[in-house]
């Protein structure tokens, strides 16, 4: 879709994710690891920043993000987009995921964020949310750092990568991690030695 180098960052933990519970265009706060998780995809950015001094930063404007985003900014600036909020779950957000998984007649075992979030019955679903990260994607002009949260950030790195719908279910959800993506291939940078080997 686009051959420009892309670095996905997921927002660090929150108290709902700790919880369990789906947070979609609800929020709440980082958590003290959250801003751990933040710091630590600072200090892999910086090796990026210095090669790349140019390269643009998106952030969803949900606090979450934007905190996470500003932390790994590291006093660079940031640009709100609305198309990299998380995706809406409707009448679900805010409740439990294993709540919502027994009144469908599963299990513990079946708490899957991603299937949960696409299967909200007046939420966005999958088709409204493809379109908008293609959308998104077709606007980048060039090297850029995205900051998103779970759902979209695996739709958007499942698109950079060429995977259809059940093989981006399967990507992982980390926090505190950098998904470098370029010509379709995706590297997870943990630190910022695994930064500087990717950029050799």
């Amino acid at each position: 879709m686009i051959e420009h180098q892309i670095f996905l960052l997921r927002h660090g933990q929150t108290e709902w994710n700790l919880e369990g519970r789906l947070q979609g265009r609800l929020d709440s706060p980082l958590t003290q690891k959250g801003h751990a998780q933040a710091v630590q995809q600072r200090d892999i950015l910086k090796p990026i920043f210095a090669a790349m001094p140019d390269i643009a930063m998106d952030a969803s404007p949900l606090k979450r993000a934007w905190d996470t985003a500003t932390c790994a900014a590291d006093g660079r600036v940031v640009q709100k987009n609305d198309l990299l909020m998380e995706v809406s779950a409707g009448s679900w957000e805010g409740r439990l995921r294993a709540d919502i998984v027994a009144e469908r007649g599963g299990s513990a075992a079946e708490e899957d964020m991603f299937d949960l979030f696409l299967s909200a019955p007046d939420g966005e679903g999958a088709q409204a949310l493809e379109a908008r990260c293609r959308a998104y994607l077709g606007g980048v002009c060039g090297p850029t750092v995205i900051v998103s949260h779970g759902v979209v950030s695996a739709f958007l790195r499942g698109l950079l990568r060429g995977l259809d719908l059940p093989e981006i279910a399967q990507l992982s959800h980390h926090q505190g991690v950098v998904f470098a993506l370029s010509d379709g291939v995706e590297t997870v940078l943990t630190s910022d030695a695994d930064a500087q080997a990717y950029l050799k």
